[in-house]
């Protein structure tokens, strides 16, 4: 299986049709390149939201409203795109209006028109004060003809027990589209998505949003490094780095995988990290004085 994963930047657009001739650029160069999964990076959907003359800054309560505004568009090209070019693509996320609530919502969409919906599950301060996106409690596994797909968006790949309950479901990879404002932001998640990797012997994708955007406070600056990361093991890469591309700049970056081959790190690996995790719960701390 080919995986792409895009370090994206999103831009101002005079028109719809301006957008959709860049998206349909970008995903068709990921299909030239024979991926069968692309994947955009968390808070790429703005651009749904970034179309006419760049303007002053409205503030992040009017960006949230305009992407939801905007949302059934966007979520309806990524599948005329998934549909076009016969590849499965995770649309970039954006704010959205699900379960009675704003929420950051990533779109899977699939070659044959399918899709499913993967909110965020903790949202970031900035996000619940700024932007009052609330947090979900629906962490969806998908079932795709390339595997069992889980989506941790950005934030929530720092949290070890959601990707557990990924990969107790079954996940064969977990796609972590991200948005970082700053290096420090870029460390936290693609360390965490690198120990996701360990944790569940299993196969991550991180997709970042980069560069910087006039005119809109929600992604005016942006950095980070696309990558695949699997456990490192037995015949896989021994810094459990497949693939990763240059930081900030916007691109593919393309790896041949098999997800089920670095899974089997599960079953004849050299530590058991996902049999051996139960073993933790039983554990108590005693504090002995000296």
């Amino acid at each position: 299986m080919i995986i792409a994963a895009a370090a994206y930047t999103p831009q101002w657009h005079l028109t719809w049709a301006a957008l959709e001739t860049k998206l349909d650029g970008w995903v068709g160069q990921a299909k030239a390149a024979g991926a069968d999964l692309a994947v955009f990076p968390e808070y790429a959907g703005i651009e749904a939201a970034l179309i006419g003359a760049p303007q002053n800054d409205p503030g992040p309560f009017a960006w949230r409203d305009a992407m939801v505004a905007r949302a059934g568009d966007w979520v309806a090209l990524h599948r005329a795109l998934a549909q076009r070019h016969q590849i499965t693509l995770l649309a970039g996320s954006l704010a959205q209006e699900a379960e009675g609530a704003m929420r950051n919502v990533a779109h899977l969409c699939l070659p044959d028109g399918a899709t499913g919906a993967q909110p965020k599950i903790i949202p970031t301060p900035y996000e619940r004060s700024e932007m009052q996106i609330a947090a979900s409690t629906d962490l969806r596994l998908f079932e795709t003809p390339l595997g069992k797909i889980g989506v941790l968006i950005c934030y929530d790949s720092e949290f070890p027990l959601l990707a557990r309950h990924l990969v107790r479901a079954g996940a064969d990879m977990i796609l972590v589209p991200s948005c970082t404002e700053f290096p420090a932001g870029q460390t936290r998640v693609r360390q965490s998505a690198r120990a996701r990797a360990i944790e569940g012997q299993c196969l991550i994708v991180q997709a970042p949003l980069v560069g910087a955007v006039p005119g809109c406070e929600v992604v005016d600056t942006n950095t980070g490094r696309a990558a695949l990361f699997c456990p490192p093991d037995y015949g896989l890469p021994p810094d459990g780095i497949i693939a990763q591309g240059e930081t900030d700049v916007p691109g593919w970056t393309i790896a041949d995988v098999d997800p089920t081959r670095i899974a089997q790190a599960r079953t004849s690996g050299q530590v058991g990290n996902f049999a051996d995790w139960d073993g933790q719960d039983g554990v108590r701390v005693a504090l002995t004085p000296l």
